[in-house]
């Protein structure tokens, strides 16, 4: 079963003081065969939690507890936010949105960004 295991708003501080607020989504996908549409339905989520968040939200952590690559995750929010005007928008004001990916001892596997293309 995939489930959302945490989605939260938190009010943090940059290092010169500056407030800042992050999204952090906490993601159990426990069936690849449905990945595709629970991600969908985190973004639908998402975008909810992005538009009850202060207006200073620009960063987000999304963890993943999975067998599913990382990337595959990124490829499919990215597909999301190419059709959805308002995902697009709310991802375009991020300054950092990654993606971990680890198991539940808290061990991470791999890390991406959603909005910066993979280094080569």
């Amino acid at each position: 079963m995939n489930t959302i295991a945490i989605l939260k708003t938190m009010n943090l501080q940059y290092d010169d003081g500056r407030p800042v607020s992050q999204i952090v989504i906490g993601l159990n996908i426990r069936e690849p065969q449905t990945a595709e549409a629970f991600i969908q339905e985190v973004a639908e989520k998402f975008k909810l939690q992005r538009m009850c968040s202060p207006p200073d939200t620009t960063l987000m952590l999304v963890t993943v507890v999975s067998e599913m690559p990382v990337l595959r995750f990124v490829e499919r929010w990215r597909q999301l936010a190419a059709a959805d005007q308002i995902l697009n928008f709310f991802m375009s004001q991020m300054e950092k949105a990654d993606v971990l990916r680890g198991v539940v001892a808290g061990e991470t596997l791999e890390t991406a960004s959603l909005i910066h293309a993979p280094s080569t």
